[in-house]
C-alpha cells in the first residue's frame, strides 16, 4: 500500500496574518485536524493543527490577537505520493510528527496522519495474524 491510497487529498490552506478563530472555524468547517499555512505569494510556510489551538484555549490566550504565523510548525516534514506506507510510519515513529505532508516533486497534494496510519497498519497485522 501506497502513501497516496490513504492520504487526504483536499488541501486545506489559511494564510500566515489569519488569526486563530479563522483558522479554528477552517478546520471544523473543513472537518480536518490540521491546516497549512501560505505566505503572500502562495507557499506552504508551515503547518498548524487542532492541538496547537486547544494549547492556546486552554492557555485563555485572547485568540483574535494570534496569528497563524505565530503558532505554526515551520518544519513540515513530508513524504512522496509514492512511498510505501510503511517508510511514512518509520517517518512518523522517528519524528514524532502527527502529520505529513504529502508531495508529488516540489507540491505537496495532500496530508497523511499518524493516527490512520497506525489504524490500517494494526489492521493489516491483524489480517495477517487471522489468514496464518
Amino acid at each position: 500500500m501506497k502513501v497516496e491510497d490513504v492520504a487526504r487529498r483536499k488541501l486545506v490552506t489559511c494564510k500566515v496574518d489569519d488569526d486563530v478563530p479563522f483558522v479554528a472555524k477552517l478546520m471544523v468547517d473543513e472537518e480536518v485536524g490540521s491546516v497549512f499555512v501560505e505566505d503572500r505569494n502562495g507557499k506552504i510556510v508551515g503547518l498548524i493543527t487542532d492541538g496547537q489551538i486547544f494549547r492556546l484555549v486552554a492557555q485563555r490566550q485572547k485568540l483574535e490577537n494570534v496569528k497563524a504565523r505565530d503558532i505554526m510548525v515551520k518544519e513540515v516534514y513530508t513524504i512522496d505520493r509514492n512511498a510505501p506506507l510503511a517508510e511514512a510510519w518509520r517517518l512518523f515513529q522517528s519524528t514524532g510528527v502527527k502529520r505529513l505532508a504529502v508531495t508529488d516533486g516540489e507540491r505537496i497534494v495532500g496530508v497523511l496522519s499518524r493516527k490512520m496510519v497506525q489504524r490500517i497498519m494494526k489492521y493489516e497485522k491483524a489480517s495477517m495474524l487471522a489468514q496464518s
